[in-house]
């Protein structure tokens, strides 16, 4: 089959070539609950970029070679003798972890927070090629008439946004202003899913133009080139945001961010690469909350997927072959895609 294969490390991201389009052996037949999936879309992340520079992600990752992708969508191709539930031709999403469902935090629903744990794209070959076999526990089953280069992306852009704004959730009011850093995408079904699921008044803050244009297409009017064009939410009577979530998290956003919240606000950090600083004096007398947020569970994903398949969550996406992956991964740390890039074999 064909794949992109990640042979060496480019840290500045400057040759042409990140990956190697190649032809690499068929996945083994499946067997007992295993199910072969016939890749049909794969997003394109950040976090393909990260590996490809070989920044640490905090956690364990495949060595090379390695096959990228772990957003992934397809047609089932070949059952396990096991398997339950599933047909030859059925069209599924893929929950990008894959365990046993035996240990404590799979028993409280957080396999992304298993010990033993297998991701595809990331400590385990990825959907960047034609074929990978998946647990039939790792898959949702979606309709015939499912758009999957629209569904790719949920399996971790979709998943990470909401398993952010389910961290707010019960925590906005009414009153209260939100603000979204970082709208393209991951951002953009954020600021979607808080407009959807919290009451609050969504404010978007991104420094390309394409993606404020993308965020306010989906209804967010309120869009802003940078956190400093905020600074009227805390001037008169007003005590400034009630949450911010941080899709960039590099470079001064994060103390910015912490400063334009109110009292009792909450930070909600999912990019990566900056620092929190904050005194602990200030941290008790403001009563301010800061929090990581990872990914989302696995009901997480069946229900963003219910959203998107009933047209209440839109997933913006840019397609591209699969033999183009190269110039998709330029694109996207160049900031020039729209939306999510998708990867669909040739």
């Amino acid at each position: 089959m064909k794949a992109a294969v990640l042979r060496r490390y480019d840290p500045e991201l400057s040759n042409n070539e990140l990956v190697t389009y190649q032809e690499i052996p068929d996945p083994d037949p499946p067997t007992g609950e295993e199910v072969l999936i016939r890749i049909r879309a794969a997003g394109v992340c950040r976090t393909d970029l990260h590996m490809i520079s070989g920044r640490d992600l905090g956690i364990p990752v495949a060595s090379l070679p390695h096959v990228l992708g772990h957003e992934n969508a397809g047609e089932v191709e070949a059952i396990g003798e096991d398997v339950q539930g599933f047909e030859i031709g059925d069209k599924v999403l893929c929950y990008p972890f894959q365990s046993s469902g035996d240990s404590l935090p799979e028993r409280y629903g957080i396999d992304s927070q298993a010990n033993i744990r297998i991701t595809p794209g990331i400590n385990a070959s990825g959907g960047f090629c034609e074929f990978v076999k998946f647990p039939q526990r790792s898959l949702i089953k979606v309709g015939r008439d499912a758009n999957l280069n629209e569904l790719a992306p949920l399996g971790d852009a979709g998943l990470t946004a909401y398993g952010a704004v389910r961290k707010l959730m019960g925590h906005i009011r009414p009153q209260d202003h939100v603000v979204v850093v970082g709208v393209g995408g991951v951002g953009h079904l954020g600021a979607q899913l808080l407009t959807r699921l919290t009451p609050g008044k969504i404010f978007a803050v991104d420094p390309r133009e394409s993606a404020r244009n993308l965020v306010n297409k989906t209804g967010i009017k309120n869009c802003f080139e940078s956190l400093e064009e905020l600074d009227f939410l805390k001037q008169g009577d007003k005590s400034g945001v009630r949450a911010v979530i941080d899709f960039f998290g590099e470079e001064k956003i994060p103390n910015q961010a912490l400063d334009l919240l109110a009292n009792q606000g909450r930070y909600i950090a999912v990019g990566t690469g900056g620092e929190v600083r904050v005194s602990t004096a200030e941290l008790v007398a403001r009563e301010i909350s800061i929090v990581g947020s990872f990914v989302g569970t696995f009901t997480d994903l069946v229900e963003i997927t219910k959203l998107t398949e009933r047209g209440d969550l839109k997933s913006e996406v840019s397609t591209y072959p699969l033999s183009e992956v190269n110039r998709a991964l330029h694109e996207l740390a160049d900031g020039k895609v729209v939306g999510r890039a998708v990867l669909v074999p040739d």
